[in-house]
């Protein structure tokens, strides 16, 4: 079957650095877009080139592998008239363009939307920021760990004991990734109907506090701020984490029908029944004791017996999962295809393929493809600039200059 690339024929300048806007590109890039990572030489590149954990046999970062495969690279010093120069032709060139720069550096630089509008009025311009590029904090730097703080995530995660906690995955700057990547698609097809560009203004504390959903209703309808609750689930009992014989799993039981077949399942079914959990606000209410009764079940199983029996009673339930456990699934790594394999980059022979997370979206008549390993510092200049028009003997005396390398 001829391969069908979803993005074939849009270009996207990824001009972000560690994790919101290249996790963002990466979507592009693995949906068949030519991704162009633009790094800044004067700096050495993005600063996660050499962020841990490194491939052993070539050093190479597999932090900035991970989220920069597929996509070609060019470096600029963007410092120089030259090199603005050079950004000028990728801008003109490009139906969209990613950064993730703090407000104010772009104009500083001289690609302001407006600066590229002017350039390019098709452009579709995407800006992740920590707080967005208006409003009394725009200015501040804001990273994943801000993002979380102020969006409202930290303060209802962990115990009621704990100190606030973060969440252990980066949810600010994926969030915003994922957002910026859903604008600008929208951006595009809009397009294809008025001709028009479009600025994309994302940040990560406004990518939080939309995640908040059902606890910022809470407090905006009730005026009660949600508090933490470790695993249990606001809305439903039992929806929390248990104690086996041997380690920890979780059940979410959502609804009275739930509730009474994992009753059966754990051979009370007597529960059900029950004034103290015959509804799913008599099980909220009484959720301690509701769980006291079924780790005195499971504390004479394994997390495996406990998964079969109540997973065959039809009631979710899973174990919890380290990276060991999650990298041994083959359902999630092979049958999913949430491991995958790139070619080893051109430059480093002495790197085996490697192993990267594969794409969770799947589509079956247009699948992601993983085809090419994040780039060298500047591997793509002669190709990209030669097709933008600057013929050998122009890049030569870039290079002599050192506007590119």
């Amino acid at each position: 079957m001829m391969e069908r690339k979803l993005l074939a024929g849009i270009r996207v300048l990824d001009f972000t650095d560690f994790l919101a806007g290249p996790y963002c590109g990466m979507y592009f890039a693995d949906m068949g877009a030519d991704v162009i990572k633009v790094e800044n030489l004067r700096s050495g590149g993005n600063f996660v080139r050499n962020a841990r954990p490194l491939e052993k046999n070539s050093g190479l970062s597999m932090y900035f592998q991970n989220l920069n495969r597929n996509k070609r690279g060019v470096a600029i010093d963007l410092k120089q008239p030259e090199g603005k120069d050079l950004f000028a032709a990728l801008v003109k060139s490009a139906d969209v363009l990613l950064e993730n720069n703090r407000p104010g550096v772009m104009e500083r630089l001289g690609f302001s939307y407006e600066d590229c509008k002017k350039i390019n009025p098709q452009l579709i311009y995407a800006s992740i920021s920590g707080f967005g590029q208006y409003g009394p904090n725009s200015g501040r730097p804001g990273y994943d760990l801000i993002g979380q703080a102020m969006g409202g995530s930290m303060s209802i995660t962990g115990w009621p004991d704990m100190e606030p906690t973060r969440a252990g995955m980066a949810i600010g700057d994926l969030f915003a990734g994922l957002n910026a990547g859903f604008a600008v698609c929208a951006s595009l097809f809009e397009r294809e109907k008025s001709g028009k560009g479009n600025h994309i203004d994302v940040a990560l504390v406004d990518s939080i506090y939309s995640g908040m959903e059902a606890k910022m209703m809470q407090y905006v309808y009730t005026g009660v701020s949600p508090t933490k609750t470790g695993n249990k689930y606001i809305s439903s009992a039992p929806y929390d984490s248990f104690k086996a014989k041997d380690d920890y799993f979780v059940i979410a039981s959502g609804t009275d029908k739930h509730f009474a077949c994992l009753a059966a399942a754990i051979g009370q079914p007597e529960l059900a029944g029950n004034p103290l959990y015959i509804d799913t606000e008599k099980r909220k209410k009484n959720a301690d004791a509701l769980k006291k009764i079924i780790e005195t079940w499971a504390s004479t199983k394994t997390v495996a017996e406990v998964c079969r029996i109540i997973d065959g009673a039809g009631i979710p339930v899973a174990p919890i999962y380290n990276c060991e456990q999650l990298a041994g699934d083959k359902n999630i790594t092979e049958v999913r295809e949430m491991l995958v394999r790139v070619p080893a980059p051109a430059k480093h022979p002495e790197a085996p393929e490697l192993t990267v997370i594969g794409n969770p979206v799947k589509m079956k008549e247009s699948p992601c493809t993983y085809k090419k390993a994040a780039p060298d510092l500047g591997e793509d200049n002669g190709a990209v600039f030669t097709d933008l028009g600057f013929t050998e003997n122009e890049l030569a005396v870039l290079r002599a200059k050192k506007v590119i390398n």
